[in-house]
């Protein structure tokens, strides 16, 4: 509603769920210090990180230059 959509993948975080948003890897059987998922950036692999959020959101975005 107005806008308000949220990924699917990440409900609207904007971080890797494989990871919880740290973009390090979170598995010990997995060699590697990086998240497999997300290589390291730490942002959803669906969205990209750049939620779709509301009116203040946006702006927020907007004024931290992404």
């Amino acid at each position: 509603m107005f806008g308000n959509q949220k990924c699917s993948r990440c409900k609207g975080s904007g971080a890797c769920q494989e990871c919880y948003g740290t973009g390090k890897n979170t598995h010990l059987n997995v060699p590697g210090d990086l998240c497999e998922a997300c290589k390291g950036s730490a942002k959803c692999q669906v969205c990209g990180g750049k939620v779709t959020g509301g009116p203040i959101s946006k702006l927020l975005r907007k004024l931290a230059g992404e």
